[in-house]
């Protein structure tokens, strides 16, 4: 049984959603879609005229321009912030004293030193602060999570995930420098997410990461690979692209007694046989990484919900969010051979 199965009734929390672009529609229908965890009440952009328009579509009863406009609103207790990734700490540490619980599109800054401060703030003040890694959201892996005992000694993670984005997803993605990274800081912390996850509570010995531009449309690496080596010799590999045509998401982890793979997301196989199947529709070509993924922000937000009701929960918490960004920006250091 899933955390979500024991949930029973849980008081719905308040959201105001800030940020109104591209990755703010998946999250909308998360909390319109699941009255019973969530309740949006306002809706905030820069664009007053845009906010106004998601609002009206949502039926949210406040559209603002600012943040700090749905500080005090009537049943507001928590943001999901969908701002671009250089505003997000200053953001989450401006809700969270305001009392507000956060969950913040990955990452929680662009640097460590800033994550550890919100972390800080989080701790000090007992609100909820957790990431948007919403790949880690799925059946496949929950199932991986219940069952991982069976398997025995984990020997080495393989991460394939490629796409193709011809151009700027977002205008900003287009002035990302390479000291802040493209791939290796908006598509990475997925892969690092789930890596961390397979192998525990413990850091890499040694990591080496090589970067490549291939498009003209940005500053930034848009290919990447990356090798680590664990205690208990482990061994992973990363190769993370936005230049494959054709969309791969494979995960696979080589254990003692079987061998692991998650496809597309959603599908779990255990030594070639398939025990997890996607949910309808399945895989459709030329989307993100091969498939829709609505339902990857939809249990991200039950989790978000449970974990600020104080229920069990498999949110990413900062605990785990803080670690995953230091590795990270480890990992961008290194491609850039500082």
């Amino acid at each position: 049984m899933s955390q979500v199965d024991t949930a029973d009734a849980i008081k719905p929390v308040g959201i105001a959603l800030v940020g109104c672009g591209r990755i703010s529609v998946p999250h909308l229908e998360a909390i319109v879609g699941q009255p019973g965890f969530g309740t949006l009440v306002a809706v905030v952009d820069p664009d007053l005229d845009r906010a106004r328009e998601v609002a009206r579509h949502y039926r949210a009863p406040h559209a603002f321009a600012r943040l700090e406009d749905v500080f005090g609103v009537d049943g507001g207790e928590a943001v999901v912030l969908c701002t671009p990734n250089a505003i997000h700490a200053s953001q989450t540490a401006a809700a969270l004293r305001a009392g507000l619980h956060v969950l913040v599109e990955k990452p929680f800054s662009e640097t460590l030193a800033d994550a550890e401060h919100i972390a800080g703030i989080a701790d000090r003040t007992g609100l909820t602060l957790v990431a948007g890694h919403t790949f880690r959201h799925v059946e496949a892996v929950r199932t991986l999570q219940d069952r991982r005992h069976e398997f025995g000694r984990l020997r080495a993670v393989d991460i394939a995930m490629c796409v193709f984005w011809d151009g700027p997803q977002a205008p900003w993605w287009a002035e990302r420098t390479a000291e802040q990274g493209l791939i290796l800081s908006l598509f990475a912390p997925h892969a690092i997410d789930f890596l961390q996850l397979a192998v525990g509570e413990v850091d890499p010995v040694r990591v080496h990461a090589e970067k490549a531009r291939h498009q003209s449309g940005w500053l930034g690496e848009d290919e990447a690979m990356i090798l680590l080596r664990y205690p208990d010799d482990v061994i992973a590999s990363i190769h993370l692209s936005y230049n494959q045509r054709f969309a791969m998401n494979r995960k696979t982890l080589h254990f003692e007694k079987a061998v692991l793979t998650i496809e597309n997301g959603d599908e779990l196989w255990i030594d070639g046989t398939q025990v997890v199947a996607p949910p309808a529709p399945e895989r459709v070509e030329g989307k993100l990484l091969g498939a829709q993924i609505h339902h990857y922000f939809a249990t991200q937000f039950r989790e978000f919900a449970l974990a600020v009701r104080g229920r069990p929960s498999r949110a990413v918490t900062h605990p785990m969010a803080v670690r995953q960004l230091r590795l990270n920006r480890r990992i961008i250091e290194i491609a850039q051979g500082d």
